[in-house]
């Protein structure tokens, strides 16, 4: 594209003098010169229009803005004499170097005042509302043509550059820095864009982001004197050659160097960064680092460093931590490491708990790779002294069984690897179902916040999962397949990776597992592998005579809170003491979350064996529930003991007929009811465990034909006894 500031004739030919000029500036403009053209003709109307004037307020010329299909341009306007003789015309044309300062009559009207210059003559305006101490000034065609400006103006003028947030903006600045200079300033400083803002912020972007004077003045502040400038030619000529400025990106790293990169097995970038008294890891993208970083250079260099030179920054250390630093898998609140548990309480001084086989203590320095989401919350110190019945009051469980469990959950939830079994939580409305997830969510992952409604899709799932140790959804209706199967996978570990937004091939990986908590008013672990891996605790409606004040509940968990986590961590330490030793007579579905319960129950002060009877009741009342809310198993216990059949083979058509004939028109309209023969045989699939619990199995074949066999365990009679009678 032409430069529109150019003259229109163009430069030399190859070889050939330069031609006479045809046309002379006028400047300044007679008042009685032809009135300037409103349009421009190929252009049309504009959308801008900025006056030069001089020194003494006589107009010089305009620039002009437009904006069409091809994007914003800017066209002079100046008036021109023919070289020849006779009357002047507008010419769409700018001025011959040097060329007039934008704001020349602010800088004759206010000889005393600072000045400040701009990148472009809306900037200038903009500044000279948000900085009305300063004279403000610009230069025709912004960032390109500095150097043909006429910068004599500025002579003996202390000077402020409020530089784009861009990289031609900060070589403008740079270029008008000297400039300044050659032209006799007295001083020059340059100030940096804050952090965060978009690229080409300016302060017409600041005035429209609602800045105000004392914004404005801040920013100013924190400009840098770039030199002491010298005015004399004697000291000009004595003026050692200038060194080149060390770049804010060299700064930058040069603040990092005692700082540890290190990345994630999934190469994610990391940084560990010195705060105060102890150290604390960030990701190198976060925010958290990207404040430490400004605050740093602003404390020991004196600079706000601007987004681009942080930018840059990141970009290096983000190379430098997957290619030269050390792997290690971060952690969210709980971690292990030789043998001990470890899990961060999340306050300002970086503390941890240190758990091992002989007992647990709070560590004020370390070496552990925690990090922390902006949701998470810290976690109360545990004391000494306790017992596990000072939880007993706050949860409104039916049994004293369902409170073992829901201790013996806690206690799982805090080991640093699953599988993690789901905790659900049923009961009637006004029973605390929301209350007690709040308050198990404070004693294992306090989180804002606490709880939350159920994801709308596998991605949101995965982002809860990376924020936190702990998931809790709250007031569920009911529990999809797509859900069901997502919450299993989260809680045995099986992984996720999904399309990472805004990408075409980048994934967003999740590999690992995550203690959950569920609770609705309806029966919510109804499809056999959620039940499997689920403890259902059904709490029981709180009477008005029981109701008590949130407020006073409040306390009083306050004054418990402490002494309850420091049971929990008694029975960690009972447990990583006793986990090598503890064998069991048999194992389910979560056999590592049963082994590690039986080696810590003697931590919480229980019988040896409490924990594996209340987990065995529970197991067959929910497996029962799962039984009775499945529409297909029970169609096929109906089936054969309606005939007393102990074994019967067939298709899938077959079966679905046979299936048809012992149900009612109600039930094989149900939705969930098979509507094909290879939707039966799915179901059949699916609820295998179920008929396993009550006697039947299932065997599929293929020789040809599809067939499936169903075989039912006879009950023996009962034995007569003679008693001689």
């Amino acid at each position: 594209m032409s430069d529109p500031f150019a003259p229109i004739e163009g430069g030399k030919a190859n070889g050939a003098p330069p031609p006479a000029p045809q046309w002379s500036i006028v400047t300044p403009i007679p008042v009685d010169a032809p009135q300037a053209p409103a349009r421009h003709p190929k252009l049309g109307e504009p959308t801008a229009r900025w006056t030069y004037r001089g020194a003494s307020g006589q107009l010089l010329g305009f620039i002009l803005r437009f904006d069409g299909r091809d994007g914003k341009q800017f066209r002079p306007l100046a008036l021109y004499a023919p070289a020849g003789g006779g009357a002047p015309v507008w010419r769409w044309e700018a001025w011959p170097t040097p060329r007039p300062l934008y704001g020349l009559d602010r800088l004759a009207a206010r000889p005393s005042a600072p000045v400040l210059i701009c990148e472009g003559e809306k900037a200038a305006d903009a500044a000279g509302r948000l900085a009305p101490d300063f004279a403000c000034i610009a230069s025709p065609n912004g960032s390109k043509s500095a150097a043909k400006a006429n910068w004599a103006p500025l002579r003996g003028r202390h000077v402020v550059i409020w530089r784009d947030a861009d990289a031609p903006g900060l070589e403008y600045a740079e270029k008008v820095a000297g400039l300044c200079e050659e032209a006799g300033a007295a001083s020059v400083a340059l100030l940096s864009p804050p952090i965060g803002v978009l690229e080409g912020w300016d302060a017409a972007d600041a005035e429209g982001d609602g800045w105000t004077a004392a914004h404005a003045q801040t920013l100013i502040a924190s400009a840098k004197p770039i030199a002491a400038l010298v005015s004399s030619p004697q000291e000009k000529a004595a003026k050692p050659k200038k060194e080149r400025r060390t770049p804010q990106r060299d700064a930058l790293m040069a603040l990092t160097r005692d700082c540890t990169l290190w990345h994630g097995p999934d190469y994610e970038p990391f940084i560990t960064i010195p705060v105060n008294h102890h150290r604390e890891n960030c990701p190198v993208r976060s925010q958290v680092f990207r404040r430490w970083l400004a605050v740093r250079a602003y404390e020991q260099s004196g600079f706000a460093p601007g987004a681009q030179a942080i930018e840059d920054t990141l970009r290096v250390l983000e190379a430098r931590a997957v290619s030269e630093g050390a792997q290690q898998a971060p952690w969210r609140r709980v971690g292990a490491r030789d043998g001990k548990l470890y899990v961060d309480l999340a306050d300002a001084a970086w503390r941890a708990v240190e758990i091992h086989p002989g007992g647990w203590r709070v560590i004020e320095s370390h070496d552990l790779p925690f990090i922390r989401s902006p949701r998470m919350r810290a976690l109360c110190e545990p004391t000494r002294g306790g017992t596990i019945d000072e939880l007993r009051p706050f949860a409104n469980v039916a049994s004293d069984a369902d409170f073992i469990l829901v201790v013996s959950w806690l206690v799982a939830a805090f080991r640093e690897r699953g599988p993690y079994p789901i905790l659900v939580l049923n009961g009637e409305q006004g029973s605390g179902k929301s209350s007690f997830s709040r308050l198990l969510r404070g004693l294992l992952d306090p989180s804002s916040p606490a709880i939350q409604g159920p994801p709308k899709d596998e991605q949101n799932l995965i982002v809860s999962a990376q924020n936190g140790h702990l998931i809790a959804f709250d007031n569920l209706s009911h529990i999809d397949a797509t859900l069901s199967d997502g919450l299993c996978r989260l809680a045995t570990g099986s992984g996720f990776a999904v399309r990472a937004l805004h990408t075409d091939k980048d994934e967003n990986i999740f590999d690992g597992a995550r203690p959950i908590i569920v609770n609705g008013i309806p029966t919510l672990a109804e499809r056999p592998d959620l039940n499997e891996r689920s403890i259902v605790v059904r709490l029981v409606t709180i009477s008005e005579d029981r109701r008590r004040p949130e407020d006073e509940m409040e306390e009083e968990w306050a004054r418990a809170r402490p002494r309850v986590l420091g049971v929990v961590c008694d029975a960690l330490a009972a447990a990583l003491g006793k986990i090598g030793r503890t064998r069991l007579a048999r194992f389910g579905r979560m056999a590592d979350f049963e082994k590690w319960m039986a080696a810590a129950e003697t931590g919480l002060g229980w019988l040896e064996g409490t924990f594996s009877a209340s987990y065995e009741s529970n197991r067959k009342d929910s497996a029962d529930s799962a039984f009775e809310g499945d529409v297909v198993a029970m169609a096929i216990r109906e089936f054969l003991e309606r005939d007393d059949m102990a074994i019967w083979s067939g298709t899938p058509t077959e079966l679905l007929a046979a299936l048809g004939a012992v149900t009612t028109e109600a039930t094989r309209q149900m939705r969930i009811w098979p509507k094909t023969p290879q939707g039966l045989g799915n179901c059949v699939e699916r609820t295998a465990p179920l008929l396993r619990s009550k006697g039947i199995t299932v065997e599929r074949k293929h020789s040809g034909v599809r067939t499936i066999i169903l075989s039912r365990a006879r009950q023996a009679p009962p034995v007569e006894i003679d008693d001689g009678f």
